[in-house]
C-alpha cells in the first residue's frame, strides 16, 4: 500500500470513563466517508499515554473493521522502551495495522541521537510492519535531527516521517533529499499547503477530526494544481488553528461532540472546556466550514 494522503490524527472517545471501542468504530467509518485517506489510532491527539493496554487492543480492533483494505491503518506504537515499543509494533502487527508511528522516545534520550538511532534501527529490524518516526517537538521538547532522519530513511523498513515540527526548512531539507519510497507527512495545519506543494506525501494532524472536508479539499486542490484555491483553503485552516488551537484536544473533542461524533471527554489530567469556551471553539469551526465552501458539510 503507497503510504500518502490526508489522515486524521484520531481522538479516543472516553464515556464513563472508559475508551468506548463502538464509538471509535461509528466515528471511524464517518470520517472515511469525507473521502480521508485513512486514520492514525494512538497519535498524540488520541490520548495514546493514557490509554490502558486493553482499551488500545479494542480500539484498534475496532479501527481494523472499520477501515476497508484500499485505506490506510496507521497506529501509534511510541513508548520510551525500545522493549515496549516492539511489543506494541508486534500487537499493531497482529491486528491488521498497515504501518506503525513511532514518537522519539526521550525521557533519558532527550538530544542523545545515538540512542534514538539505536532505538528505531532496532525498531526497523524486529518489526513486521513498516515504521514511520515521528518528530514533535510540542510534546517531547526534541527534534529529531535532520541528519538522522535521513539516514535512518535509507533502512528499508522506515517508510516515513510525521514531521510536527512546524519548520518549513526541515521539510524542505527531507523531500530534497529524494530517497525513493520515504514518505513525508506535514502534522503541522499551517504547513499543509506549503508540504504538498513540494511534494510531501500527506498531512497526518488533528484537525483532521473536526475538518476533514476541508482537509482532502486541499489534497484535490493540490493534486489538481488548483494553487488559489488550495492557497485559500490554507488561510482557513491557519486562521481556525490560530483560535482553536489553544484549546488543544478539549477543543477538538467539543467541536467533535457539536458535530454529531461520539469523542466524550479528555482523560484526566485533561479537563473538559467550559461552555463558554466550546461555543467559541465551535464559532471559530463554524468559520472556517463556512469561509471554505466545502461541498457536502450540513450546519
Amino acid at each position: 500500500m503507497k503510504l500518502q494522503g490526508v489522515v486524521p490524527a484520531c481522538v479516543t472517545p472516553f464515556v464513563n470513563g472508559r475508551a468506548d471501542a463502538g464509538a471509535y468504530h461509528e466515528n471511524v467509518c464517518r470520517w472515511l466517508e469525507t473521502g480521508l485517506h485513512g486514520v492514525l489510532v494512538f497519535g498524540s491527539t488520541g490520548e495514546y499515554v493514557y490509554l490502558e493496554d486493553d482499551e488500545r487492543r479494542a480500539l484498534l480492533q475496532a479501527a481494523r473493521g472499520a477501515v476497508p483494505s484500499d485505506r490506510m491503518l496507521l497506529v501509534g506504537c511510541g513508548a520510551e522502551s525500545t522493549l515496549q515499543a516492539l511489543r506494541y509494533l508486534q500487537e499493531a502487527a497482529e491486528d491488521g495495522a498497515d504501518a506503525a508511528l513511532v514518537v522519539t522516545p526521550v525521557y533519558y534520550t532527550r538530544g542523545n541521537a545515538d540512542a534514538q538511532r539505536y532505538h528505531y534501527e532496532t525498531l526497523a529490524e524486529a518489526s513486521p510492519i513498516p515504521v514511520l518516526l515521528y518528530s514533535v517537538a510540542a510534546y517531547t521538547a526534541y527534534d529529531l535531527p535532520v541528519e538522522v532522519i535521513l539516514e535512518l530513511a535509507r533502512h528499508p523498513n522506515v517508510a516515513g516521517i510525521k514531521d510536527s515540527t512546524g519548520e518549513l526548512k526541515r521539510v524542505a531539507l527531507q523531500l530534497t533529499a529524494d530517497i525513493p519510497d520515504f514518505a513525508i507527512f506535514s502534522g503541522n495545519p499551517d504547513l499543509a499547503f506549503a508540504a504538498l506543494s513540494m511534494g510531501a506525501a500527506g498531512s497526518i494532524m488533528a484537525f483532521g477530526n473536526i475538518i476533514p472536508e476541508i482537509m482532502v479539499a486541499l489534497w484535490k486542490a493540490v493534486k489538481a494544481n488548483d494553487l488559489p484555491g488550495a492557497a485559500h483553503l490554507q488561510r482557513t485552516i491557519s486562521a481556525m488553528a490560530g483560535t482553536l488551537g489553544r484549546y488543544g484536544i478539549p477543543g477538538i473533542k467539543a467541536v467533535l461532540n457539536h458535530r454529531g461524533y461520539v469523542a466524550g471527554e479528555p482523560r484526566a489530567p485533561l479537563r473538559p472546556l467550559t461552555p463558554e469556551a466550546t461555543t467559541l471553539a465551535v464559532r471559530a469551526w463554524e468559520r472556517a466550514m463556512e469561509e471554505a465552501g466545502v461541498l457536502g458539510w450540513k450546519p
